[in-house]
């Protein structure tokens, strides 16, 4: 026995099937031992069900029971387009303490920072030469891998177009 004859068993014995298909299923279960069985089995097990099933009785009526969950619905929904409608600028008066007392860090940090030097690195501080008249002369030698930088009080002379030293 398959599963669609199965269906229309328990489909007959609920009294879903048209007249046709439920004359078929008749004559099967007069004709095969295992429809027979089954409906037996399933008729069984309805009279059960119906026997022990628990009444529950609400104490108000249906129709009352469904207006008031229809009204909690629509009381809801006003609820939520109130909300959406009075957006406005009340969450600023609600927080201005906070928002006051952040900014003002916020001013002292900056002012601290720039007053203090509070974020800069040691390495960069300003140098200052007083050595206005001062040069410098760089050789770099690949070859031997050095560097080496010649710092003079004295500004290089200057020559002329005559290659005479200018003072």
């Amino acid at each position: 026995m398959n599963t669609e004859i199965e269906l229309k068993l328990q489909s007959y014995l609920d009294g879903e099937l048209p007249a046709r298909e439920a004359k078929q299923v008749e004559g099967l279960t007069q004709a095969d031992p295992a429809a027979r069985a089954l409906f037996g089995e399933l008729q069984t097990t309805r009279a059960a069900l119906r026997g022990n099933e628990l009444e529950r009785t609400l104490p108000e009526s249906r129709e009352f029971y469904w207006s008031k969950i229809e009204r909690a619905i629509l009381a809801a929904e006003q609820a939520g387009e109130r909300r959406a409608s009075s957006f406005g600028l009340g969450w600023l008066v609600r927080y201005w303490p906070q928002f006051s007392g952040a900014a003002v860090a916020v001013v002292l940090l900056i002012a601290g920072a720039t007053q203090f030097n509070w974020f800069s690195s040691p390495g960069w501080d300003e140098i200052e030469n007083t050595l206005d008249d001062s040069g410098s002369f760089t050789f770099r030698s690949e070859q031997n891998r050095m560097t080496l930088v010649w710092v003079s009080s004295h500004p290089q002379a200057e020559q002329d177009e005559d290659g005479e030293l200018v003072n």
